[in-house]
């Protein structure tokens, strides 16, 4: 069972328990907490693994790309999160600073 740590929907940013320790997220949510997150990452963002993440700035916002592109390039993030499959994207809404939409997937095996 996977676990992640919880983070509040509105600053992304972490959410505290009663007692002040770090809450954590269990499945199915931390699933799709990991799923979003994954999604939310611009390309060289992550210290850690600069090679992850989403080309927002030099290839998708502000750029004429084909949708898509960009909702295969949002699947292939979501596919790097252990447990997630067959990812399908659906957006609502791009502009030139935004993208908003959601990520549908099946759960498989971690």
């Amino acid at each position: 069972m996977a676990t992640s740590l919880l983070l509040d929907r509105d600053t992304w940013d972490l959410c505290l328990t009663s007692g002040g320790d770090i809450a954590v997220a269990s499945e199915p949510y931390a699933l799709e907490q990991d799923v979003a997150s994954e999604c939310r990452v611009f390309e060289g963002e992550c210290y850690y693994n600069t090679a992850i993440g989403l080309p927002y700035l030099t290839s998708i916002l502000g750029q004429p790309i084909p949708v898509q592109i960009i909702k295969q390039k949002l699947a292939d993030a979501a596919s790097r999160v252990p447990g997630v499959v067959n990812p399908v994207v659906y957006l609502d809404s791009i502009s030139a600073r935004s993208v908003g939409g959601q990520v549908q997937f099946e759960q498989g095996a971690s």
